[in-house]
């Protein structure tokens, strides 16, 4: 299949997950929640339009409709980096625009380009916002790693840039959270993990050749949880946690160890709006949960127009 094919495909092309085989195929999802990340919203390149596009698509089917959206991150297309205030603002003020005639709750967590530097403050974006507090307002989250429940299931959003700028693993205090709220929760009860950078992901070892050294591949801290192996250890001791939800490398993957399904969902953006990310075009993700911790995750690609491969490619 060539990437002409492949953009032909669709959602087709990049598969789905499922846990349900051999289930009763009638019986009804207890939730149904839409995954987007890495929307990035700007004024550049019609991002608006695509944002709309995506939630019509979503909202628009007969067949299938969330209950719930979670959001994995890096909602703007960026507050770090000096950004100043009043570029903020307008960012803000785009994401805004863009949610407010959604209907359903969207519970958000955070990612590395939605922490404000704190540049050029302005009495719209004081310097008291500075870091976490500017976003996660925004987001309306209680805090910047929280839990809820919804649907039967238990949802956890972990904050992958807690000890920014050098992020990419928890701080010791939100490790210490996260084990404290997995012991609050009952063992008959599914749990579902989102945050920012994958805990565990394919994309990390293929996102180009860049890391690729003369005694292997490289996995940078901010690609992927650098802590990795102390969050699976304490997933293990949880066996209810069922499923990993991330963003970040705007490619997708599906991968599962230890019982735990780790699922990178691509890019609301595909390539920050200017194409398809390594052939990976803006999508989302649309996913069943069932009462017994069993979904199903389909990778939807809502049909916005930009479908440019971007990203190295193997030369000839």
């Amino acid at each position: 299949m060539n990437r002409r094919q492949l953009f032909a495909a669709g959602a087709v092309a990049f598969g789905a997950v499922s846990t349900t085989r051999g289930a009763d195929e009638k019986r009804k999802a207890s939730l149904r929640v839409a995954h987007i990340t890495d929307v990035h919203i700007t004024d550049k390149s019609d991002s608006p339009k695509g944002v709309a596009a995506m939630f019509d698509h979503m909202f628009g089917q007969k067949e299938w409709s969330p209950d719930l959206i979670l959001n994995s991150g890096d909602s703007v297309m960026a507050v770090d980096g000096k950004v100043p205030g009043k570029r903020a603002a307008e960012q803000i003020a785009l994401w805004k625009a863009a949610v407010e005639g959604v209907k359903v709750p969207i519970h958000s967590c955070l990612g590395n380009h939605d922490v404000w530097d704190g540049a050029e403050p302005t009495d719209e974006v004081p310097e008291k916002k500075k870091g976490f507090a500017l976003m996660t307002e925004v987001l309306g989250m209680p805090a910047e790693q929280y839990s809820f429940d919804a649907g039967g299931w238990h949802f956890i959003a972990l904050n992958s840039v807690g000890n920014w700028p050098k992020y990419g693993e928890l701080t010791a205090d939100h490790f210490k959270w996260l084990k404290d709220d997995l012991k609050k929760v009952k063992a008959t009860t599914p749990v579902c993990v989102f945050s920012h950078l994958p805990i565990l992901s394919v994309t990390s070892s293929v996102y180009g050749d860049g890391q690729k050294k003369p005694d292997g591949v490289l996995i940078p801290k901010v690609w992927q949880h650098a802590d990795c192996w102390e969050i699976s250890e304490l997933f293990r001791r949880h066996p209810n946690v069922k499923l990993c939800l991330s963003g970040h490398m705007h490619t997708c993957d599906r991968v599962e160890y230890r019982g735990v399904w780790y699922v990178c969902g691509g890019a609301a953006c595909g390539a920050w709006w200017g194409g398809a990310e390594y052939g990976f075009p803006p999508l989302y993700g649309a996913i069943d949960l069932y009462p017994d911790g069993t979904f199903d995750y389909r990778f939807v690609d809502y049909g916005w127009k930009a479908r440019a491969w971007k990203g190295k490619e193997l030369k000839d």
